[in-house]
C-alpha cells in the first residue's frame, strides 16, 4: 500500500513538474513574442496586426487539414513575433481544457498542442494571409483611382500604370498622383508604380547596352519613388531584345538593390515562356527572381487578338503548365504573383472558321454581349472555361469567357501551389462580384 501511495505521489509531483513548465514555457514565448514586436514595430501596429490576425491564428490550430500543407519559409519577422506569442495562447488554451476533463484517469497523459506542427502550421498560415491582391490600373487619374480604391475591397497593392520610359539619359514621362498615394496609405493599400518601356524593344536595347544609360534611368526611378512616398515599383518591360538578356538581368539587380535601401520593394512582370521548360529568351528567371522582391508572371495571352486562329485569353492547362515552367525555371513559388486578365476577345468567324476580326472584351461587355445574343454557352471542361457561340450579321461570333468560374480554378492555383498572392489586368473591367469572389478565394484558409 505505501508503496503505491508513492508510485502515486512521485506522478502527481512528475505531472505538477510538466504542467509548471509547459504553462512557463507558454508564457515566456508569449512574452517574447510581443516584446520582440513591440520593440520592433511599436505598440499601435502591434496591436491592430494581432487583433487582425487572431481568428486565422485560432482556425489553423483548430484545422488539422492545414498540417498536411507544406511549410513554407518564415514569414516576417512581426508576423513570426505574433505567430509565437499567438501560439503560447493558443497553447495556455489548450492546456487549461486538458486541465477541465484531466480528472480522468492518470493513465491519460494531458493534451498538448505538438509544438513542430503548430509552427510549421502557423508559418504556413502567415504566409497564406499575407497573400497579395494586386490590381493594375490604367486609367491613372485621382478621381478614377480612388473611386477604384473604394470599389475594390480587399485590395492590397495598387499598381498604377504612372510612368514610361521616355528617351535615353534617365528620361521618364508621367506623374504620380500624391493625393492617391496617400489615400492608400489611409486604406492599408501599398502602392506599387508601374514603370513600362511602351514595348519598345529598340529603346530598351539602346538603354540596357551601357552601363551609364542603365545607371542614369535607375537613378531617376529611385529619386520619383522616394519622393513621392509610395511602397514600391513595379517594373513592366516587354518586348526585350534575346541578346539583351545579360543586360537586363543587370539592369533588375541594381535597380532593386538601390530601391531596397529605401525600404522599398520591386516587382517585375514577366511574360510565360513561349515553349516551356527552354528558358532562354531575355528574361533570366532565376536571375531575376533573386534580385527582385516578387516575379508577376503575366498569365495572358495564350491566344493574342488580332491571331488567325481564335482561342482564349487563358486556358487553365495553360496558366497552370507557364505556373509550373516559371517555379521550374527558378522562381520560387513564395515570390511568384499569378496575373489574371479581367478581359477576353471576341471572334468573328468565316464559314470556313477563319478570323475575320477580333475585338478585345472587358468581362462586363462579355457578360452583355452574351445576354443580348442569347449566346450559345457551354462549359469545356479540359480548359476550364465557358464557351459561347452566336451568329451576328452572317458570321459565327466566338468567345472563350474569362469569367467568375475560370478565374476562381486560376486563384485555386495560387493556394494550391503556395504563391504570393495574384493580379489582375486591369481594375475596372470585372463585376463586382467578380473581384469580391477572386479575393476570398486568394486569400483562402486551406489550399
Amino acid at each position: 500500500m505505501i508503496g503505491q501511495q508513492k508510485i502515486r505521489r512521485n506522478r502527481r509531483q512528475n505531472q505538477l513538474g510538466f504542467h509548471l513548465l509547459t504553462a512557463m514555457l507558454f508564457m515566456a514565448t508569449t512574452l517574447a513574442g510581443l516584446l520582440l514586436a513591440l520593440s520592433l514595430y511599436g505598440g499601435g501596429k502591434t496591436a491592430r496586426l494581432a487583433l487582425a490576425s487572431g481568428q486565422t491564428f485560432f482556425h489553423a490550430l483548430e484545422t488539422t487539414a492545414v498540417m498536411q500543407i507544406e511549410p513554407a519559409k518564415w514569414p516576417s519577422p512581426l508576423s513570426a513575433s505574433l505567430s509565437f506569442a499567438l501560439l503560447s495562447m493558443s497553447g495556455l488554451s489548450a492546456y487549461h481544457t486538458s486541465q477541465a476533463v484531466a480528472v480522468a484517469p492518470p493513465s491519460q497523459p494531458p493534451h498538448v498542442v505538438p509544438w513542430s506542427s503548430v509552427v510549421n502550421t502557423l508559418a504556413r498560415r502567415v504566409s497564406d494571409s499575407h497573400r497579395l491582391t494586386v490590381g493594375w490600373a490604367l486609367d491613372t487619374g485621382a478621381t478614377n483611382l480612388e473611386a477604384t480604391l473604394a470599389q475594390t475591397p480587399g485590395l492590397t497593392v495598387l499598381a498604377p500604370k504612372w510612368l514610361h520610359v521616355d528617351g535615353l539619359n534617365g528620361a521618364i514621362a508621367g506623374q504620380i498622383e500624391p493625393g492617391v498615394v496617400r489615400k492608400a496609405k489611409q486604406m492599408g493599400v501599398q502602392t506599387w508604380a508601374v514603370v513600362d518601356n511602351g514595348f519598345n524593344g529598340a529603346l530598351s536595347h539602346q538603354i540596357l547596352q551601357y552601363r551609364d544609360q542603365q545607371d542614369k534611368l535607375i537613378a531617376h526611378i529611385v529619386q520619383i519613388a522616394v519622393q513621392s512616398g509610395i511602397n514600391g515599383i513595379n517594373l513592366d518591360f516587354e518586348g526585350l531584345f534575346p541578346e539583351d538578356r545579360w543586360n537586363y538581368t543587370r539592369f533588375v539587380t541594381v535597380l532593386a538593390n538601390a530601391l531596397h535601401k529605401h525600404g522599398l520593394a520591386l516587382s517585375v512582370d514577366l511574360p510565360p515562356d513561349i515553349a516551356f521548360g527552354n528558358n532562354s529568351g531575355p528574361y533570366n528567371h532565376a536571375a531575376l527572381a533573386k534580385a527582385a522582391n516578387y516575379i508577376v508572371l503575366m498569365g495572358y495571352d495564350e491566344y493574342w487578338g488580332g491571331e488567325q486562329t481564335a482561342g482564349p485569353t487563358a486556358s487553365l492547362p495553360w496558366v497552370k503548365g507557364s505556373v509550373k515552367d516559371m517555379i521550374q525555371t527558378g522562381v520560387p513559388a513564395r515570390k511568384l504573383i499569378l496575373g489574371l486578365p479581367f478581359y477576353t476577345q471576341e471572334w468573328t468567324l468565316n464559314p470556313n472558321g477563319s478570323v475575320v476580326s477580333s475585338t478585345a472584351l472587358s468581362l462586363v461587355q462579355m457578360r452583355d454581349i452574351v445576354a443580348q445574343q442569347k449566346a450559345k454557352i457551354r462549359w469545356n471542361r479540359s480548359l476550364g472555361l465557358h464557351f459561347a457561340t452566336f451568329v451576328q450579321g452572317g458570321f459565327a461570333h466566338e468567345i472563350w469567357m474569362e469569367d467568375r468560374r475560370s478565374l476562381l480554378l486560376f486563384a485555386d492555383i495560387v493556394a494550391q501551389d503556395h504563391l504570393a498572392g495574384a493580379a489582375a489586368w486591369y481594375l475596372g473591367l470585372e463585376p463586382t462580384s467578380v473581384w469580391s469572389s477572386l479575393v476570398n478565394a486568394v486569400r483562402s484558409v486551406i489550399a
